[in-house]
């Protein structure tokens, strides 16, 4: 009988094992994206099986769970430690609302806190000169305009690399997302947007004008980037390796991953005046909530310059005026305050001594 429930519980149906329940739940998962269920698969077979596949689920306590999280902490960043306990507490989850598991012995374990680094956010002039130094390497000619389109369109590497001629919409403006490519057992398909989301994009006179170059001559289900030697959808491996690495460390930003362009224009985007919702349908995101948590520093540096633009609007205008006004106003006040107070005696004329003492104390005053 589950206490919390007031449910009977067939102690027979908690005989399966964990490795057998698992395949039960992964073949039930038909909502998630092929690329999110080979990530999943990878998970449950390399980090779950192996360690705690073998107890039936009865057998297994809050106990062993919490011990099983903690020796991942070893081998496993913090993300990574939080991403393989939600996948096995998904998974028993499933057995608690099958009526298999009284409670779920891998709910709220203590897990390791994630450090939030500082994402790296590139000023106009930097994403110039990464363009720059990728189209001067071999076989580099037309992947500057890439970075271009990473830097000031927010795309994500698999949206960019699935973007197609007829997705560029030359007298809109705009970038059409559709689809994008995602790595499944090692190969490349076709998917739908992270989290089905579809989205057009602005993109600038400056970029839209190097497109329609780039694109000239070609079909219309023709990849706008492709790999320069086998004319294959373009892998970020390959782009970093040949092109992206070089020419980041050659500008004097090792280290830097073409994810981070993405970053860099939600920071340039910001610094432009757009706002949390316009951020929020150019990026895909799902929320507003999303953007703010992922972009807060932009946002957080962009507040002295809200109240510079502020100043500057309102301080020629009547705001300025009637804040003038109310000064002068309570200066009169006072002044009427403190006449009242001088004719009822309370307070000395303005050239008299206000320290003065009482008449009492005057010289002679207690002399017998």
């Amino acid at each position: 009988m589950a206490k919390n429930t007031g449910r009977y519980i067939d102690p027979s149906r908690a005989r399966v094992t964990i490795a057998q329940w698992m395949t039960s739940w992964v073949e039930s998962r038909f909502d998630l994206r092929a690329s999110t269920l080979d990530r999943v698969k990878g998970v449950v077979r390399i980090h779950i099986i192996p360690t705690v596949g073998h107890p039936a689920l009865a057998d297994f306590s809050r106990l062993q769970a919490q011990q099983w999280a903690s020796k991942l902490r070893a081998t496993q960043s913090p993300g990574s430690v939080r991403k393989i306990v939600n996948v096995l507490s998904a998974v028993l989850q499933l057995a608690v609302d099958d009526g298999r598991l009284p409670a779920n012995p891998a709910a709220r374990l203590k897990l390791p806190k994630q450090i939030k680094t500082r994402k790296k956010f590139l000023p106009h002039e930097q994403v110039v000169a990464l363009a720059e130094a990728i189209d001067a390497k071999p076989a580099g000619e037309g992947f500057g305009l890439l970075v271009l389109v990473l830097a000031y369109t927010g795309l994500r590497w698999g949206e960019l690399s699935g973007l197609r001629v007829r997705d560029v919409d030359l007298v809109r403006g705009r970038l059409d997302v559709h689809s994008t490519m995602v790595e499944v057992n090692g190969y490349l398909q076709e998917s739908t947007t992270k989290d089905y989301e579809e989205r057009s994009i602005p993109v600038p006179e400056f970029i839209l004008e190097q497109l329609s170059i780039h694109i000239e001559g070609k079909k219309p289900t023709d990849h706008v980037f492709v790999s320069s030697k086998s004319g294959a959808v373009l892998r970020n491996r390959t782009f970093r390796r040949g092109w992206f690495d070089d020419a980041a460390a050659t500008i004097g930003i090792p280290g830097l991953t073409p994810h981070e362009l993405r970053h860099t224009c939600a920071s340039l985007a910001v610094s432009a005046g757009a706002n949390v919702k316009a951020l929020q349908r150019m990026l895909g995101h799902s929320s507003a909530k999303e953007t703010l948590d992922t972009y807060s520093d932009p946002f957080d540096e962009d507040l002295d310059s809200v109240a510079v633009a502020l100043n500057a609007t309102a301080a020629p205008l009547s705001v300025g005026k009637l804040r003038a006004k109310r000064r002068d106003s309570v200066r009169a006040v006072a002044s009427r305050a403190a006449k009242q107070a001088a004719d009822l005696g309370f307070l000395g004329s303005p050239q008299s001594d206000s320290n003065r003492r009482p008449p009492l104390y005057k010289s002679g005053a207690l002399a017998n």
